[in-house]
């Protein structure tokens, strides 16, 4: 909760300075290029890679050990934001035409921390590249 909290703070933070600068989309923008990259989660969470042209991969996730490739993008309807991952194609023919959207929890340099409702926080590493 204290994470929550300080990254909800931290967001309107970068917002409001955005606001004053008469560019409210800016923040947004800046806090979204965060996500691209490669991060590396725990167990069952596998790798996740989410490119700037708005596709995503991940590979080894569940204890199907499943690739699964998409498309993202972050909904700012509500704090925290929700990050909207749009199924395409999978191993798992059960997933591909799903949507799944999690709140972002922690989102920085190195570390990225989303919830499934009611679920426990995945949490993942940036890979160096």
């Amino acid at each position: 909760m204290i994470r929550t909290a300080g990254f909800v703070t931290a967001l309107l933070v970068l917002i409001a300075s955005a606001q004053a600068a008469d560019n409210p989309q800016d923040a947004a923008v800046a806090l979204e290029r965060k996500l691209h990259g490669a991060w590396k989660g725990g167990p069952c969470d596998g790798e996740f890679t989410l490119q700037p042209d708005g596709t995503f991969e991940r590979r080894h996730f569940s204890p199907g050990n499943y690739t699964v490739t998409g498309t993202w993008k972050v909904r700012w309807d509500a704090l925290p934001p929700t990050l909207v991952l749009s199924c395409r194609t999978s191993d798992d023919p059960d997933a591909v035409g799903k949507t799944s959207e999690v709140k972002l929890i922690q989102l920085d340099d190195k570390v990225l921390t989303y919830q499934y409702p009611g679920q426990r926080l995945s949490r993942y590493t940036r890979t160096i590249q």
